[in-house]
């Protein structure tokens, strides 16, 4: 974190021409758009179309590497386009100066119209320095999940005497899912666990408390601008809700280990639910079984009769560089991606909601699993909200110190206030130093 200080005040480069001199004339070139993200986002067989439909344009994939990338922003050097893990974090680029504002092609764009742009999906890729949602526009996601959507396996369900959830009226996290996550958790006579009743990464737990805490008008900060953690007592039992799961094993915890990440142990079948969304079901489609083994229902809401809100981590994306050289040329590369042959390719997989509105009826529906999952995702999305995050922080918040307190938690080492104040103290930190990188 200490590289991105360097970050701070970079300014936009003028456009330039790429030209050579060839038998005493000059005659220009293709244009090389260097693109950072993954392999399995941008296929070479989409690239080579790319080209033959561009032939002023090369594309050149570079592999996803946050340290290049950090090092290469830093000396005014960065690739022209950079997939971006999670939209909240165009708040901390767009303070320091590294994106481009994309507003004006957008206006002009015949592939991305404004009007077909999904809002409430793409929300974190607008920011006008204070909110998500309003003001300039950095990106766009490549697609998105609700993240709160519950993928439940049936057979748990069965043997734990539980019925069916209903895909259509949510339950609430303080009247349903502990007590449901409770009577599935299964162990043998040693205590060892053998079906977790619910699991989740530890990073997914902000954004989860996020949604509860809009769902009762609380904010995560106690400061306009977002960097001190609120103390408050009603906020804290939030984040206390999600703590329980592993004091209790419910939820893995040091005692009982998971053998991998939520996905693959409730693909191994140990898992009696998860909260991972619309994408989690192209994954599960490996699974022999899967359209009567597991069952889908939306996001919970709070208590019952609550708000009903959601999120999407603010999506993995892809923004332009405010450094790039050749801006119309990359946005060229950025409207194909996220609304030419290779967006519908995308939206075909049935891997996330895509950016755009037009391009929703490739999601798969030709069967039941994928039909429940596509409409529950899309009646979701109606209630997508930006998670409340820091600009001062990488991903939001930091999770520094978060396994090793809840290590001492489980331990009953400490309790769950000493595990927060710890916690908040860190944070509180963290957000000082980003203050002090720009000036605050």
């Amino acid at each position: 974190m200490k590289t991105l200080v360097l970050l701070t005040g970079l300014l936009l480069f003028g456009v330039t021409e790429n030209l050579q001199a060839v038998g005493g004339r000059e005659t220009t070139s293709p244009i090389t758009i260097h693109f950072m993200t993954q392999e399995a986002e941008l296929a070479p067989r989409f690239v080579e179309r790319f080209e033959a439909a561009n032939p002023d344009i090369k594309l050149v994939r570079l592999e996803d590497d946050f340290t290049r990338l950090v090092s290469e922003l830093a000396a005014g050097s960065p690739p022209d386009l950079v997939r971006l893990g999670m939209g909240i974090d165009v708040a901390y680029f767009a303070r320091r100066g590294l994106l481009y504002d994309l507003s004006s092609f957008f206006i002009k764009s015949k592939l991305i119209r404004p009007e077909d742009i999904d809002l409430l999906g793409n929300a974190c890729y607008r920011y006008d320095g204070k909110d998500f949602g309003k003001g300039s526009w950095y990106g766009l996601c490549k697609d998105y999940s609700n993240i709160g959507c519950i993928t439940y396996n049936r057979d748990h369900f069965k043997a734990a005497g539980l019925t069916d959830l209903s895909e259509s009226k949510p339950i609430a996290y303080f009247d349903d899912l502990f007590h449901l996550a409770t009577k599935l958790t299964r162990k043998d006579a040693t205590g060892h666990t053998l079906v977790w009743g619910l699991d989740f990464p530890d990073f997914w737990v902000p954004f989860l408390v996020s949604d509860m805490a809009t769902a009762e008008g609380l904010n995560l900060f106690a400061d306009e601008d977002r960097g001190r953690m609120n103390e408050d007592p009603r906020v804290r039992v939030l984040w206390k809700y999600w703590l329980r799961f592993s004091v209790q094993d419910i939820s893995s915890n040091i005692r009982n280990l998971t053998p991998d990440w939520p996905p693959v142990t409730f693909q191994s079948g140990r898992l009696g639910m998860v909260q991972l969304g619309y994408w989690f079901g192209a994954q599960l489609l490996e699974n022999e079984g899967y359209e009567t083994k597991y069952g889908w229902a939306p996001t919970p809401v709070l208590r019952s009769g609550a708000r009903r809100c959601t999120n999407n981590l603010g999506a993995t994306g892809v923004f332009i560089a405010a450094r790039t050289r050749y801006p119309p040329q990359a946005f060229r590369v950025f409207e194909w991606y996220m609304a030419g042959e290779i967006a519908v390719d995308r939206a075909k997989t049935g891997w996330g909601i895509p950016p755009l509105l037009s391009l929703r009826r490739y999601l798969p529906e030709n069967n039941a699993f994928n039909a429940s999952r596509k409409r529950i995702a899309l009646e979701d999305a109606r209630f997508m909200l930006p998670v409340q995050s820091s600009p001062y922080s990488w991903g939001g918040l930091t999770y520094g110190d978060w396994n090793e307190s809840l290590r001492s938690l489980v331990e009953g080492a400490i309790d769950e206030d000493a595990f927060l104040d710890r916690w908040f103290k860190e944070l509180n930190e963290f957000f000082k130093r980003g203050k002090e990188e720009l000036g605050g």
